[in-house]
């Protein structure tokens, strides 16, 4: 178990993260669409039972090409990912408030500018909305590059006991605080496991990639029908046999194309998918279109959830050539004002800040 750094790139990974993005955007469509009063029959049963495979998936496969910069230099890891994360968890943040009061004011709800306000103040500290993930994300870089030289198996060990506590119902006051512990492991996991892993994703048998999804299928459904979730360390063992059956219906997915597109693209559908799906459910809840929509509300979250894709990388495009581009980028007061003061004390044959970006591509990171 060692941290190398991978350049291949591998098909059915951008698949893994296609289908990733996809099961994060229903099930946010499915709680936006509850949120506004329709009745979405056993959603919420299904994205609990998918759970078990979306972040835990997300997380490995961020893992799987993130070794590299455990190799790299802290200015690097800075200027090419922990910047970028904290500076588009920021701005979404003010964008994810402001669509959030616009949701809750045409859903009767109110305004509530004072809570608004504080909850975004102390947004750094306690995350809130899908952008946990980002957050998580930035220190869990850090924190892996800080412990680079522990034994990778008691790294392995000690995150796998802080998830299995944290999977079997351990509660905060806070979702990034949550997640990062349930995900932490996983996100390790890509990291150490890496061989392990592309090898599995190797493999051309078809029987033991369906015995694998059947496999997950089988243990999603003990859980829920039995209650089991919150019972001591099943949960945890749920979601590692929800990487497999992710991997398995990866290796399966990565013919269509659709997949491997927005796999390939993933932060900016992240970034927006929220938003946009608040504004249409928002939109869809008002009189005169409630009746007519919920007639085919039990499909909704799936047309929403695509739409909210569509519309993101709609908007990613659009926004690329021009000043909006910068809603996905720190912009050059940003990148300007830390390479300026670096580059003064550093000597003059010192790769600029472009130059670093072009010698550390995002490949599948």
């Amino acid at each position: 178990m060692s941290a190398t750094r991978p350049t291949e790139r591998i098909g059915w990974v951008d698949s893994g993260r296609g289908l990733a993005i996809l099961l994060v955007a229903l099930f946010h469509s499915a709680n936006w669409l509850l949120e506004v009063g329709f009745t979405i029959p056993y959603w919420r049963e299904i994205n609990d039972a998918l759970s078990s495979m979306r972040m835990p998936l997300f997380f490995v496969l961020s893992g799987l090409f993130a070794a590299k910069w455990l190799l790299r230099s802290w200015r690097d890891l800075w200027t090419v990912k922990v910047r970028l994360y904290l500076w588009v968890f920021l701005l979404w943040e003010v964008v994810g408030s402001i669509v959030f009061q616009i949701g809750q004011i045409m859903t009767g709800v109110g305004f509530g500018l004072r809570d608004a306000v504080l909850g975004l103040v102390a947004s750094p500290v306690l995350p809130r909305f899908e952008l946990w993930f980002i957050w998580a994300l930035s220190i869990f870089f850090v924190v892996a590059k800080l412990s680079r030289r522990v034994n990778p198996r008691l790294q392995l060990v000690v995150a796998g006991a802080v998830s299995v506590v944290a999977l079997s119902g351990l509660d905060t006051p806070n979702v990034g605080w949550s997640g990062a512990l349930k995900y932490y492991f996983f996100f390790l996991v890509g990291i150490y496991l890496r061989s392990w892993i592309v090898r599995i994703g190797t493999v051309n048998s078809r029987l033991l990639i369906g015995a694998t999804m059947l496999l997950w299928v089988a243990v999603t459904a003990t859980v829920a029908l039995l209650g089991l979730r919150d019972v001591f360390g099943v949960y945890f063992l749920n979601c590692v046999v929800g990487v497999g059956g992710g991997i398995a219906l990866s290796r399966t997915l990565r013919r269509l194309r659709w997949f491997g597109v927005i796999g390939r693209i993933t932060l900016p559908i992240y970034l927006a998918h929220t938003p946009i799906i608040i504004l249409i459910s928002a939109v869809l809840s008002l009189p005169i279109l409630f009746g007519a929509v919920a007639v085919i509300a039990p499909v909704m979250p799936l047309i929403l959830a695509a739409t909210a894709i569509l519309l993101a990388l709609g908007l990613n495009k659009f926004a690329s050539s021009n000043w909006l581009r910068f809603a996905y980028e720190p912009p050059p007061f940003v990148t300007d004002f830390g390479d300026h003061r670096r580059r003064s004390a550093e000597p003059a044959d010192f790769p600029d800040r472009h130059r670093i970006r072009r010698d550390l591509p995002d490949t599948q990171s």
